[in-house]
């Protein structure tokens, strides 16, 4: 098998993953929590949307890596705008998809709620019913939206790092800004050292990134000195959770708010990163057969993330044919046909509209 071949296949297994990790989302919050199979509860399996969203930070952080060190251009402006548009453009339709609904739903003009509006704009939203000292609520509800403010600033501080600190030290410096993040997390937390905390699993991916540049092969012993950073970070967050055990009587759903969740993400950040390296190492066996069709999906899987909320979890436009599954089905079959048209085809436009 050539290189090229073995190259493409591996950046398609990111693909399919992107595709399946999307359509996951969906099912997660589309689903209910019990679904019986021959006395089993099959909904169990839909019950880990948040480890969907650690996949996407660390195939993030893979995918911008190697685009970046492909790049002739490394210029802040050239990053900063193919950035943008990449994640504002879909965003804008979808703020605007939001606020259509609403006024449909009120039969007037409704407020756009400017508050909210402009700090999803500026990426300072998070989802208010999980975590403490949210400075912004998701837009419109679609709670989603808050790992966008996450991606957006591991973007800019990715940069900032990596044409400010030598190669052979940047592993140790996001280490001692993700560890030292988690640790004033003990103490109070907010979005700063949230978001510095949280890059730590966003370099995940960059570090697999680097390795697969630099033809290097994926092993226990060279993924185990970024490892031990996780390590550090999760027994903080063990510590975090001993300490303010009394926030999960809070929230309403404790397992997926502070301070369960935050552990619960480094934990299966752990689990994604050793399970790569071994299932690289037995030659990806199985993985077409499992997620190889969700490939087809990846084109327009960030829509489909940030879409999803209106098209499927509220819609209600098919009500009348009193068939759940039914339903269902077809909502998620127009919201993928949704997404790809802006996807792919609109978005595609206005990029080469804007960069050419």
């Amino acid at each position: 098998m050539s290189k090229e071949i073995v190259k493409k296949s591996r950046l398609e297994k990111l693909e399919a993953l992107r595709g399946f990790a999307a359509l996951y989302v969906v099912f997660f919050h589309a689903l209910p929590q019990k679904i019986y199979l021959l006395g089993i509860n099959v909904g169990a399996i839909f019950r880990f949307g948040p480890e969907a969203v650690i996949v996407f930070f660390a195939l993030s952080g893979f995918v911008i890596k190697y685009t970046y060190e492909r790049s002739a251009d490394k210029s802040f402006k050239y990053y900063f705008i193919r950035r943008f548009i990449r994640l504002y453009i879909p965003l804008f339709f979808i703020f605007l998809l939001g606020y259509l609904i609403k006024c449909y739903s009120e039969g007037a003009l409704a407020s756009p709620e400017w508050q909210t509006l402009l700090g999803n704009f500026f990426m300072l939203q998070d989802v208010i019913s999980q975590k403490p000292n949210v400075i912004s609520a998701t837009y419109m509800g679609n709670g989603v939206l808050w790992s966008l403010s996450y991606e957006w600033w591991f973007y800019m501080l990715f940069y900032v790092l990596v044409t400010n600190i030598n190669n052979l030290k940047i592993n140790k410096w996001v280490s001692i800004l993700s560890i030292t993040a988690a640790l004033t997390y003990l103490i109070y937390p907010f979005i700063i050292n949230r978001l510095a905390m949280y890059f730590a699993i966003w370099w995940i991916g960059v570090r697999f990134a680097d390795i697969y540049i630099k033809k290097e092969k994926y092993t226990i012993q060279a993924i185990m000195p970024y490892a031990y950073t996780l390590f550090a970070i999760t027994g903080i967050l063990a510590l975090n959770l001993y300490i303010h055990f009394s926030y999960t009587k809070v929230y309403s759903y404790p397992l997926v708010a502070y301070p369960f969740i935050e552990l619960r993400h480094f934990v299966f950040a752990i689990i994604v990163m050793f399970g790569a390296v071994i299932w690289e190492n037995l030659k990806w066996v199985g993985f077409n057969a499992m997620f190889g069709i969700f490939k087809y999906l990846a084109p327009c899987s960030y829509v489909i993330y940030i879409s999803h909320h209106y098209l499927v979890i509220e819609a209600t436009y098919l009500k009348f044919l009193n068939n759940k599954v039914i339903e269902y089905g077809l909502y998620i079959v127009f919201m993928i046909i949704f997404s790809y048209l802006l996807e792919v085809v609109v978005y595609n436009k206005i990029r080469k509209l804007l960069i050419g």
